[in-house]
């Protein structure tokens, strides 16, 4: 999904955002606003959101000099899905669907997001992934991604979020035999790298990284690995608002977005409400 015009209030928010979280020093802050604003006039129209952060991020950490800004709240968000783990994991056994409640968790979890609503409330969380029980839901798409992941020979499911991602484990470890799993190449808001992929205690399927730090998969910058192993795939798992932006439009293989709608470029987008959670299909 490339730039709309509603999303550079957004954009124009981040900036400054960022440039206090990088510096406490005035003058830095302006030019450091200055710098990212000179992204956004160059930028041509291919580009999307994500890869829009990931030109903020790389400005940002030059300035400030700290690699992972958000590292503390992302193990926070780990340990929490793990606390939470045992008891969704007996949630999905005990359920008449056990394979829909592992989506609807999965999607639930996607509620743990900085990079949207950079004041949420680790608090909130718990309370958020189990209303996914209660809210609408596509089950018609459920069961064609469960026949399509069982029918697969290779699974490539693109992870997103800490703390989500330990949800994601009940929809990945059924299919671990045929999964690639995919994580961000750098630290980037809240998302998913390697060191957290392990620490959410998902070691069971290879992992390949994207390469760079955008909060999604840019067709354009990630690393060859990651675009060739998304392209061989039978199938594509891609989780959240990030991903979804980066592949709506230009990637041509299967692929199921599972995803919470956070703000109101998608909704409009996906015509569907905001705050829902949705299970799309596209090129199957």
């Amino acid at each position: 999904m490339r730039v709309q015009i509603d999303c550079y209030p957004c954009i124009l928010s981040q900036l400054s955002r960022l440039a206090k979280m990088a510096t406490p020093d005035l003058d830095r802050q302006y030019e450091l606003v200055r710098r990212m604003l000179r992204k956004v006039v160059d930028a041509d129209d291919r580009t999307t959101p994500p890869e829009f952060a990931s030109f903020f991020n790389r400005i940002v950490n030059e300035v400030s000099g700290i690699e992972d800004a958000y590292r503390e709240v992302k193990d926070r968000s780990t340990q929490l899905g793990l606390e939470l783990l045992p008891e969704l994991r007996q949630l999905v056994a005990e359920s008449s669907d056990p394979f829909e409640a592992a989506v609807r968790l999965a999607i639930g979890g996607n509620i743990i997001d900085y990079g949207v609503n950079p004041e949420f409330n680790l608090l909130e969380a718990e309370a958020g992934i189990r209303e996914v029980f209660d809210l609408p839901f596509d089950r018609e798409a459920c069961a064609d991604l469960k026949r399509r992941m069982d029918r697969a020979k290779s699974i490539f499911y693109m992870l997103d979020n800490c703390g989500e991602a330990v949800v994601d484990r009940l929809l990945m470890e059924p299919y671990a035999d045929k999964l690639t799993i995919g994580v961000r190449g750098l630290p980037v808001l809240n998302d998913v790298t390697r060191r957290e992929a392990k620490l959410s205690g998902i070691d069971f399927a290879p992992i390949i990284d994207t390469g760079d730090c955008a909060p999604g998969v840019s067709l354009r910058h990630s690393s060859p690995e990651i675009l060739d192993a998304l392209s061989r795939a039978d199938l594509v798992i891609s989780k959240g608002q990030g991903n979804f932006e980066s592949l709506d439009e230009e990637f041509t293989r299967p692929v199921y977005f599972l995803l919470r709608v956070k703000c109101k470029v998608v909704a409009e987008r996906l015509n569907r409400p905001l705050g829902s959670i949705q299970i799309i299909g596209r090129n199957l």
